[in-house]
């Protein structure tokens, strides 16, 4: 899998040929964070990708908020299994910070990532 490297400000980069592409565990771990910045129905041509933070950002859905964040990372192409996961909801400032070890085609990452 290749994809376009992003910026701090998460636009696409130029100007450095093939440098501005990532490949394998790279892409995979840029490809997870993209998705899962990504809300339910923000996308008016796939309006059931993405994490329904709408509905799951609220008191005692953090466990639906959960299972939300796997099915996303689980249907994420190149991804095989989910070894251990755990997050952190801060309702306050309505981000979620996320650790996970998983298992893809191009062997382990270690996927850590605030949202």
């Amino acid at each position: 899998m290749i994809i376009r490297a992003l910026d701090s400000d998460n636009d696409w980069t130029f100007g450095k040929g093939k440098q501005n592409y990532l490949k394998n565990l790279d892409s995979l771990k840029l490809n997870i964070t993209t998705r899962l910045k990504s809300w339910k129905g923000d996308c008016f041509y796939a309006p059931a990708e993405g994490v329904d933070y709408n509905n799951f950002l609220d008191v005692g859905t953090k466990d639906f908020l959960d299972r939300d964040i796997k099915r996303v990372i689980l249907q994420t192409e190149g991804i095989l299994i989910i070894n251990s996961y755990s997050s952190i909801l801060d309702r306050d400032t309505r981000e979620v910070s996320i650790e996970a070890n998983i298992n893809t085609i191009y062997g382990n990452i270690n996927f850590t990532e605030q949202i």
